[in-house]
């Protein structure tokens, strides 16, 4: 047990006249055996001795006073406390005495803890400010739940806030694999989510692998539906492309055969009544996924042999996510019965590959780009040069002409440069890879 006290017999003559006002006094008496009534022994095992004045402490919080003065207050005068670590306890302590704290990452939770027992009000009105401040999308969904924990309001609207603006880097962090079914299902109920149906599956997957963990289930896709639940019921499968539900949902083994014949039967149909379970509506919040088209027109017969790449550089003047590539679909409708196959690269400034795609898809005659989607979004920064490289295998396609070279989207300046490697033709003024699908 260890304990340590922060004045010395040199100065406890003149304190009190040298220091000027009663908080500089008070900070003098802070952590200080003289004159002190009481000692807390504080913590679960290693424990700290540490003096305090009971009227100090008694005038800061009713919990004190209670202890102390009431009628049924502490007859000795010392007080153990297990229920915190030392660390936390010496800031409730350094706040009372003179409205300050050192609070950190490592001593947030446990000083909102303390304040919250002894109604400290605003000192905890200070952590809260701290986390605020403090959110990002590594530590959204642990601050959600402390939020819920010490029942603070603004705290939890201010992770949701992050949960909907930044949706595709919040769902790659750890914490949301760590999350309970409680939330998961608040987080698949929200239309302000900012991120692909398709994206969100694939996280809701990872989940459900981790679920299977926690409950030492093997995580077989029987496994996975168990766990999801009723949560299950709020991916929106039917708002995914035919091809995004083709290459990853039908083939995950969690949806049964009647649902995924269902859901393909709705592809081709929209009539709801087949997929009665799921809702058939995107998301509001989806269409904050941005686009930047560089191709105000297009023309015919785009060759796609397989053999050569169609490639571009570009740069952008702020960081943002990339998620993938739009590509021209098919230019002869004689033609809609056939596939591409697609190699996808996003390449930084040294030939580094950064993200890929490769698969096939169909191209549907009613739409003139199709979305190309990386296995996962990856940050792009601003001010550094990118490449986007496609190996594109099928019939015809159409190509985009009067490209620019400046695009502005949603407040981001895009820059296109020729990429010495598009041995298949694409430029900045002609081509292939019309968009660059983003989220800010």
């Amino acid at each position: 047990m260890a304990g340590y006290t922060n004045s010395s017999h040199s100065d406890e003559d003149t304190w009190q006249t040298e220091m000027r006002n009663i908080r500089e006094r008070n900070r003098h008496m802070f952590n200080n055996e003289l004159m002190s009534d009481v000692f807390f022994t504080v913590g679960k095992s290693e424990k700290m001795r540490i003096p305090a004045h009971k009227y100090v402490m008694g005038i800061s919080s009713p919990v004190f006073y209670a202890m102390f003065y009431g009628r049924m207050a502490e007859k000795g005068c010392e007080i153990k406390i297990a229920d915190c670590e030392p660390n936390s306890f010496m800031e409730l302590l350094r706040y009372i005495y003179y409205d300050e704290a050192k609070i950190d990452p490592s001593n947030v939770f446990g000083i909102l803890y303390l304040a919250k027992k002894y109604i400290v009000p605003f000192l905890a009105e200070n952590c809260v400010q701290f986390l605020e401040e403090n959110i990002d999308h590594q530590n959204a969904f642990t601050l959600l739940a402390q939020a819920r924990y010490f029942c603070e309001p603004k705290l939890e609207e201010k992770c949701w806030e992050i949960i909907d603006r930044e949706t595709s880097k919040v769902l790659s962090s750890d914490s949301f694999t760590e999350i309970d079914h409680e939330t998961l299902l608040a987080v698949l109920t929200r239309d302000t989510l900012t991120v692909l149906e398709a994206e969100l599956f694939k996280a809701v997957k990872h989940w459900a692998e981790a679920e299977c963990n926690r409950k030492i289930l093997p995580p077989t896709p029987e496994n996975k539906r168990s766990v999801l639940s009723s949560a299950l019921y709020f991916v929106r499968f039917p708002v995914m492309t035919l091809k995004e539900f083709s290459d990853d949902a039908a083939q995950s083994g969690i949806l049964t055969s009647d649902e995924t014949i269902n859901i393909f039967l709705y592809f081709g149909s929209k009539d709801d009544s087949k997929v009665k379970s799921f809702l058939t509506h995107p998301r509001p919040g989806a269409h904050r996924v941005y686009r930047c088209t560089r191709f105000p027109s297009y023309g015919q017969n785009w060759l796609c042999e397989g053999t050569n790449v169609d490639s571009i550089k570009f740069t952008v003047d702020r960081d943002i996510t990339v998620l993938g590539v739009g590509l021209y679909g098919i230019s002869n409708v004689e033609d809609s019965s056939r596939s591409f196959s697609v190699d996808v690269e996003l390449l930084d400034s040294h030939n580094d590959v950064m993200c890929t795609y490769e698969g096939s898809f169909f191209s549907d005659v009613n739409k003139h780009v199709h979305d190309i989607l990386f296995d996962e979004p990856v940050i792009v920064r601003g001010h550094r040069p990118y490449i986007i490289r496609v190996l594109l295998k099928g019939p015809s396609t159409l190509g985009g002409t009067d490209g620019m070279r400046d695009v502005i989207a949603e407040g981001v300046r895009f820059r296109f440069d020729v990429d010495e490697a598009s041995f298949n033709g694409t430029t900045t003024a002609d081509g292939q890879i019309p968009d660059i699908v983003f989220k800010i």
